[in-house]
């Protein structure tokens, strides 16, 4: 019998991290080393070097001695919470293959699901974002480094040099091309997926082998770009476009920095046009320290809306945006005003385990918080009180 906090993701999958790094998942905390300690890198390591290593087969062993392996805290946290954490989304996502997984092996060869990170190539500067992720982001960073100091040295610049990684490796994108006849599914994610060309020329390559039909693909993009390739889609088994919206109007602006919002509603309507049996789309929303007080407004827009599928994505990362981390004040405010608005009967649930999320943090006085906010609002010229006033009072920025 399988224990019962197992998880599908080490033994079918590998996350591609922006940086050319690899997790497990995404909310792995650790990235994964090789027997010296050392950070695998794809341009030099094969994927499959990296899911057969001793690094993952420890993790397979771990789950399978009944343990909960310490990288995986975020998912634990969630589902202290009683939320649905990524690992038993993951159950669900996968159910296909949950059963043909070689389950006792903890040297198995079953790569199916491919969590591509393509890079740090991005048009906006999400507040909840950095330069680990967004191009746009790190040359912003830099610009923050005094000017006697050498830039060079910063780590947003070798993020930046790092997130080029897909670019400058051929062999890469050789070694994708020699896994697809065995990959069930895969998750294009930010940087802005839409805006790597790359990917698409591995998605016609799938198309020419007669692989597509037998692969699901997933995306998060942020909207603001309707890709010019789409038609490829028809050729897989099912696409679903997720896109992430975690507040609307001038606050979506404000916090996704770059966007528009009237462009990003265009987008999607567009892509919703496009839906199918084939095409489904889905809203991923990040709740994090901007947005969460707001959720009724979000909500409400969620609901005259058409998507297929709505998705509540907790952040864990950076810590300082994370709900966890609020002030007493902000949790009072939040707490308070969750707990009186109307939900729609389908999420009130949800909206409960965010709640509780919120009492099972550790809260924090709101310091690194308001120096990375006003540090950006300075540069940007923006006002984080004049858009999310009642949340920005209750984390100190009036004061």
């Amino acid at each position: 019998m399988l224990p019962e906090k197992i998880c599908i993701i080490p033994w079918v999958g590998i996350e591609t991290s922006p940086i050319g790094t690899a997790r497990p998942c995404c909310l792995a905390k650790e990235e994964i080393r090789d027997e010296y300690g050392a950070k695998y890198n794809l341009k030099h390591s094969t994927l499959e070097e990296i899911y057969h290593s001793q690094y993952m087969q420890d993790l397979r062993g771990e789950f399978l001695a009944g343990k909960k392996p310490e990288t995986c805290q975020r998912c634990w946290d969630e589902e202290a919470a009683g939320r649905v954490s990524k690992r038993i989304h993951s159950s669900v996502r996968l159910k296909d293959a949950y059963n043909q997984v070689d389950w006792f092996n903890t040297q198995p060869n079953q790569l199916w699901f491919l969590d591509l990170k393509l890079g740090n190539i991005c048009n906006l500067k999400c507040r909840i974002c950095g330069s680990w992720s967004s191009s746009k982001w790190a040359k912003e960073e830099i610009d923050y480094v005094p000017k006697l100091v050498n830039r060079k040295e910063h780590l947003a610049y070798k993020f930046l040099q790092d997130g080029a990684w897909p670019r400058e490796n051929p062999q890469f994108w050789e070694n994708l091309n020699t896994l697809l006849p065995q990959i069930k599914y895969i998750e294009f994610t930010g940087g802005e997926p839409f805006l790597i060309e790359q990917h698409f020329e591995l998605l016609r390559f799938a198309v020419a082998n007669d692989y597509a039909k037998n692969i699901d693909i997933h995306y998060n993009t942020n909207g603001t770009v309707f890709p010019d390739s789409y038609e490829i889609w028809s050729h897989f088994k099912h696409v679903e476009v997720a896109f992430s919206i975690d507040n609307v109007g001038e606050r979506f602006e404000y916090e996704r920095y770059g966007a528009k919002w009237e462009e990003v509603e265009k987008n999607i309507w567009a892509i919703s046009q496009l839906k199918s049996d084939k095409l489904s789309t889905q809203i991923c929303m990040t709740i994090n320290i901007q947005n969460v007080y707001y959720l009724p407004e979000l909500m409400a827009w969620v609901g005259a809306q058409h998507f297929d599928n709505v998705y509540f994505n907790m952040l864990h990362d950076p810590s300082h945006m994370s709900i966890s981390r609020m002030t007493p004040a902000a949790v009072e405010l939040v707490i308070d005003r969750l707990s009186k608005a109307e939900f729609h009967p389908l999420y009130k649930m949800e909206i409960m385990r965010i709640i509780q999320f919120i009492k099972n943090g550790a809260g924090s006085d709101g310091r690194e918080f308001l120096i990375k906010m006003q540090t950006t609002d300075n540069y940007r010229e923006q006002s984080f009180l004049s858009t999310h006033k009642e949340i920005a009072v209750a984390m100190g920025y009036a004061q």
